[in-house]
């Protein structure tokens, strides 16, 4: 089941992202904590574009975007852990894609730390290679969800 996120959520979300950090990029953890209140801000400013993914009535995931020039730009996404191999994170892009094309925004964005196995996820959902940005790959798809 999926629902939009609360402020009750923002624990969850620094959470995940500081696990996600510690996991994927740990030479910017430093930066990272530097930066928590801008990322905090970012996080209470997008809270209403967040979809929050249950399973068994516990989060097992999320996904943030923002708007940014008649694109989506997905902030964040996440799937616990616990909650992985399972399909969950296609779902959430696809709901993120679902609402970006109500907003009228033509398309999805996202950025990837180029060592950042959820790479394969993106392409599978139909994400495309759009260029890079120092060690990060960026990613575009159509706003309209895909079919099944």
């Amino acid at each position: 089941m999926t629902r939009p996120a609360t402020g009750a959520d923002l624990p969850l979300v620094e959470e995940a992202e500081r696990a996600y950090v510690r996991d994927v990029e740990p030479g910017q953890e430093s930066a990272w904590t530097a930066a928590l209140d801008r990322n905090r801000a970012l996080w209470r400013a997008n809270l209403g574009r967040t979809t929050v993914l249950e399973v068994g009535g516990a989060p097992a995931g999320f996904v943030m975007w923002t708007p940014d020039h008649g694109a989506a730009l997905v902030v964040t996404v996440q799937v616990l852990p616990a909650f992985r191999r399972r399909g969950l994170g296609r779902r959430l892009l696809e709901e993120c894609a679902r609402q970006a094309a109500a907003a009228g925004c033509g398309e999805v964005r996202l950025g990837v730390h180029r060592d950042n196995p959820a790479r394969a996820l993106y392409e599978a959902a139909g994400f495309a290679p759009a260029g890079e940005d120092g060690a990060y790959l960026l990613y575009r798809r159509t706003a309209v969800p895909s079919a099944g």
